[in-house]
């Protein structure tokens, strides 16, 4: 008997459809599902829209307010001198970690006792215009912007150089009146070129229609003083050269800079707001963390029968919870620091170790330096048998700083201390420093790039704070050293901030680079250059097929 195989497939397969047809028909419907499911987590949870495409943009736009004048010796505009270091190089720029290191200069040298610094510039920098950088470029900035007097905002830095000594083309020898103040942060304006000005003081009278000029990584391209500066990258650039141009968006108020981003025409900017977490998150927008210069910390009144000790002042220090008191006073929106100086600062790392909380540790120190809780009612006394109270001072404007000053009061109070927190008004609180009327203050400071902070152990401070012994190191940072020394004598600096406890750093705030939802930094910027590194940013834009239709 022969079997026809055709006839027995179809059989077959009829047989096993017969079987299992409703199985079959469960799974197409579970992968119709699943691929309809797929579409609408793309296009409602993940936002994709199948219809758009995201496109990488050659423009990166700033926000600006009212512009004064493009030229940087003469301009008092704050926006002007962060557009200047787009635009212009300086013979040095800080680092991160607020450091220097040469930007125009290859190589340099320093006398530090005869107050002078040889340097060699780079070979082979040219002007936006063309012409090669030449150490004549440094005399002749160094003489405009003193000419232009103490009104210029580069004027604090140039007026600490004697003279400019041109040895050739590369080679400057640059003087400074006073060896204990001459760091080579008053190296960091921007340097202008001779040869486009007949004399200095026609550069200084140069203002309405000023043309900047620089070596920077930037170049003008075109200015309408109501609208926008746009700057295009220059393609000689000796260092990394920029890949995409810069449009600086001119706004009434600067503040107008989260509207503009909103509708593209502004692609990120820097906020130090307190509303701006919830800003970003309305908006969906990126936002990145920064430190800012912003700094709370809390003052120590070394004229207190208390606190004349430094072991005491460790107690204190020991008994706070730092960490406590950055969560909840100020909402993490702000970082550790070991000193009042910037974290990090010259390269030396901080450990946020040096007064860990440790209440045991407090109360053990505050015991050997005889006060302790000796009738056990949770309460330390003197030598006398006094109970020991502390009066905490802070400005009733400040949120963060009354926040804080709670939960040291609380802490201390743990510790075994009675404790009157001051929360007044700004003219009190001022009056009250001044007197001296307080045991602990709690204050904040705005702090320079530069760091010089000899009036935080001069003795002029306003709580009569000195510390000859700290002040003759700290000193040492306003005198002309190399990078690698500065770092090194900051690094002891620390220590001996450490040992003395007279400043409790809170924390250093923080502020935002906020951009539209598509914008990455590969590089911050920080507080004293916030452009810098713009280089690294990208953002795309979205593309419908309306806007590909059109192109």
């Amino acid at each position: 008997m022969k079997f026809n195989r055709e006839d027995m497939s179809e059989s077959k397969w009829f047989g096993f459809l017969q079987k299992y047809w409703l199985y079959i028909v469960v799974v197409i419907a579970v992968i119709i599902v699943a691929v309809s499911s797929i579409n609408i987590y793309r296009e409602e949870v993940l936002e994709i829209d199948p219809d758009v495409k995201m496109e990488e943009q050659n423009t990166l736009s700033f926000a600006s307010a009212y512009i004064d004048t493009l030229n940087p010796i003469v301009s008092k505009s704050e926006d002007t001198y962060y557009i200047s270091k787009l635009i212009y190089n300086s013979l040095f720029d800080y680092t991160a970690d607020l450091n220097v290191e040469g930007e125009l200069v290859e190589s340099y040298t320093v006398d530090t006792e005869k107050a002078y610094v040889d340097i060699t510039l780079r070979s082979a920098v040219t002007f936006h215009n063309g012409d090669a950088l030449t150490a004549r470029d440094i005399s002749f900035t160094v003489n405009a912007i003193k000419s232009y007097g103490s009104e210029g905002i580069y004027y604090e830095k140039a007026s600490k150089i004697d003279s400019v000594n041109v040895r050739d083309d590369r080679n400057v020898r640059i003087y400074f009146s006073d060896n204990y103040d001459c760091s080579l942060d008053a190296l960091t304006f921007p340097i202008l070129p001779r040869g486009e000005y007949s004399s200095a003081g026609a550069l200084l009278k140069d203002t309405d229609e000023f043309v900047p000029v620089g070596t920077g990584m930037y170049k003008y391209s075109s200015y309408d003083s109501l609208k926008e500066l746009d700057l295009s990258p220059n393609e000689s650039y000796f260092a990394d050269k920029a890949q995409k141009s810069v449009s600086i968006k001119i706004l009434p108020e600067k503040t107008m800079a989260s509207n503009m981003l909103e509708i593209g025409s502004v692609t990120c900017y820097t906020d130090i707001g307190s509303d701006r977490k919830s800003l970003v998150e309305d908006k969906g927008l990126t936002m990145y963390d920064m430190i800012s210069n912003q700094v709370d910390f809390m003052v120590f009144n070394t004229q207190s029968p208390l606190f004349t000790s430094k072991e005491v002042r460790k107690g204190i220090c020991y008994a706070i919870d730092e960490n406590q008191v950055l969560s909840e006073g100020y909402m993490d929106d702000g970082v550790l620091a070991d000193t009042i100086y910037y974290p990090g600062f010259l390269g030396v790392a901080d450990s946020n170790t040096n007064y860990a909380f440790d209440r045991d540790k407090a109360i053990e120190i505050l015991a050997e330096e005889g006060y302790e809780d000796t009738d056990r009612n949770g309460r330390i006394e003197d030598a006398e048998g006094n109970d020991v109270t502390v009066s905490l001072l802070v400005n009733s404007d400040n949120a963060n700083r009354i926040a804080a000053a709670r939960i040291i009061e609380k802490n201390l109070e743990r510790a075994g201390f009675s404790v009157e927190v001051r929360a007044v008004e700004w003219d009190e609180y001022n009056k009250l420093i001044e007197e001296k009327d307080f045991d602990i203050l709690l204050t904040g400071y705005e702090m320079e790039g530069s760091y010089d902070l000899r009036s935080f152990f001069d003795g002029a401070n306003t709580w009569g704070y000195e510390n000859q012994e700290i002040l003759e190191k700290v000193r040492e940072l306003d005198r002309l050293h190399t990078s690698e020394e500065y770092t090194s004598i900051y690094a002891e600096i620390k220590d001996m901030l450490a040992d003395e406890a007279q400043y409790y750093t809170l924390c250093y705030k923080k502020m935002g680079l906020i951009g539209v939802d598509t914008f990455e930094a590969k590089e911050l910027p920080v507080f004293n250059d916030i452009f810098k590194n713009c280089n690294t940013w990208t953002w795309k834009k979205k593309i419908t097929d309306d806007d590909e239709s059109k192109k």
